[in-house]
């Protein structure tokens, strides 16, 4: 598996996952009215800023046999200047149960550390049960905060991970 930084033509797979994800991984998370309102378009719109103008944030595709399987976007935290954040990762539901997760996280978490950050931070819906377990084994932990975005209406948590610099 290899990973590599996305570019604008692979915003219809992208977005193709991203919306299976949505649709499949949180159909007991999120009411069928906030998921009925993603999709396949309004994915690709959501997408589609941060490859055409990505303004300091990086998304990253992770290729396996030829096919993307994941995708994470990460950047700068702005509430804490020396932590990055990873704003958002996703495996096609096809990939599960494949070690996919871990290995893209693990790639997330290491191009964070390569820009200097002494932590990262990333939200989760707090009901989100198999995504915090992934977060935890990889030595995230809570940090107390929480928030409710207006478009997804679900209770999300910070989690917050220490990195070893890199010199």
């Amino acid at each position: 598996m290899e990973f590599r930084s996305a570019q604008l033509e692979d915003l219809p797979a992208i977005a193709e996952l991203f919306h299976a994800c949505w649709q499949l991984s949180y159909a007991e998370l999120l009411s069928a009215e906030v998921r009925d309102a993603m999709t396949l378009a309004s994915a690709t719109e959501l997408w589609r800023p941060g490859l055409v103008e990505p303004s300091g944030r990086e998304t990253v595709v992770g290729v396996d046999t030829g096919e993307i399987v994941s995708v994470f976007r990460i950047g700068d935290d702005s509430d804490a200047p020396a932590r990055g954040r990873l704003f958002s990762l996703y495996v096609a539901p096809n990939s599960a149960g494949k070690g996919i997760g871990m290995a893209t996280l693990s790639a997330a978490i290491e191009r964070v550390a390569s820009r200097g950050a002494a932590e990262i931070s990333l939200w989760v819906f707090s009901r989100n049960e198999r995504a915090k377990s992934l977060y935890t084994r990889a030595g995230f932990i809570e940090s107390g905060r929480t928030r409710t975005d207006e478009r997804w209406r679900e209770l999300e948590v910070e989690m917050v991970r220490p990195l070893t610099k890199r010199s």
